[in-house]
């Protein structure tokens, strides 16, 4: 018997450890419908909405059918996950991440300076002459803090989950579980608010094609026998 696609996947982890590209990935193999948060959260000037607000926000997001839901904002973390049937949880090491983070603003810097859309994610509520990055040093901190403060606060409500939780320490263990996810049979995402869903395609290319996502996510993995 073929097992039960997914319908509602959240993904987890620290900045710079890939979940905008890795989520990019599982919608175009799953075909299920990308929300990211932070598109929603924040506002131009990098305005955050109130905290009732947001609530109610990430309660309409979980009632959905069918959704990928990328971002972790732990105040609300607990809504989404008691609604999922699988967590992926991207648990790079600090540093890597912290890299990432490095190296993506020097490419959002780069581009702004060549006057080039920029292939890396950005909030979709930002306004056009926003700083693509709100503070560096913050995201970096917050990375290298991840697993302490973040993860920490998470934990006891992925282990009461009855969600399966995925957890990837690799890009090697993203591509595996990508796979296995989008082989899967595909659901059909009936009935979703398309409103709420990504919209990087079009910012990022106007009337062209989606950006692809990582080659370490697209190509299959050979699995090593141990």
């Amino acid at each position: 018997m073929a097992p039960t696609a997914p319908r509602r996947i959240v993904v987890l982890g620290s900045p710079g450890s890939g979940k905008s590209t890795f989520s990019h990935a599982l919608a175009a193999g799953t075909g299920l419908p990308l929300i990211h948060l932070d598109d929603l959260y924040w506002r131009p000037g990098w305005r955050r909405p109130t905290a009732p607000e947001w609530e109610r926000t990430v309660e309409r997001l979980a009632a959905e059918p069918y959704w990928i839901i990328d971002g972790n904002f732990a105040d609300t973390v607990r809504q989404r996950v008691e609604r999922a049937d699988t967590v992926i949880l991207l648990d790079r090491h600090p540093w890597l991440c912290a890299g990432a983070l490095v190296r993506r603003s020097l490419r959002l810097r780069r581009d702004g300076l060549l006057g080039r859309p920029s292939r890396d994610y950005l909030p979709a509520g930002l306004a056009a002459d926003d700083p693509p990055v709100r503070s560096l040093t913050a995201l970096v901190r917050k990375a290298a803090g991840f697993r302490g403060r973040e993860l920490r606060r998470m934990r006891p409500v992925l282990s009461a989950c009855s969600a399966t939780v995925l957890r990837c320490s690799s890009r090697r263990a993203a591509a595996r579980i990508l796979r296995q996810l989008s082989t899967q049979a595909r659901p059909m995402p009936d009935g979703t608010d398309r409103a709420l869903l990504c919209t990087c395609a079009r910012r990022h290319r106007p009337g062209g094609p989606a950006p692809r996502p990582s080659s370490h996510l697209a190509r299959p993995v050979q699995e090593r026998s141990t």
